[in-house]
């Protein structure tokens, strides 16, 4: 662990929460959470990928996720879907190639994201 005085941050927004980790695939793409903690990561196919959220939130504030690649190609990340307040809160975020092609990750390729989120309706 640091030994440094970190500080609070400060927002405008009332009571915003930071989600971030790391997930690692294997050769067939099966996600595992490699750092971060309140939330698991799951495939649904080539380049799609779900991040489940251990909690409920209000809404969404802003995510985003970067690729770590043995051989990068052009990957683009984005988020396809998002329902953080539902039974299943979750981020879904796909990977793509300049093409726009599903970006099928390799053994050891692994990608971070952070989600912000608003866990207060007082504004």
């Amino acid at each position: 662990m640091a030994n440094r005085d970190f500080k609070d941050v400060q927002a405008l927004e009332r009571e915003l929460k930071l989600i971030c980790g790391r997930v690692t695939t294997d050769g067939s793409g099966v996600a595992t959470v490699a750092d971060g903690i309140g939330f698991t990561a799951t495939k649904a196919s080539d380049g799609d990928y779900w991040i489940y959220l251990d909690d409920k939130y209000t809404s969404l504030m802003y995510a985003n996720a970067t690729v770590t690649a043995s051989a990068p190609d052009e990957c683009f990340a984005y988020v396809v879907s998002h329902d953080v307040s539902g039974a299943t809160p979750s981020v879904r975020f796909k990977f793509t190639d300049d093409d726009g092609n599903a970006q099928a990750f390799a053994d050891g390729d692994e990608f971070s994201f952070l989600i912000v989120l608003k866990n207060s309706s007082v504004t």
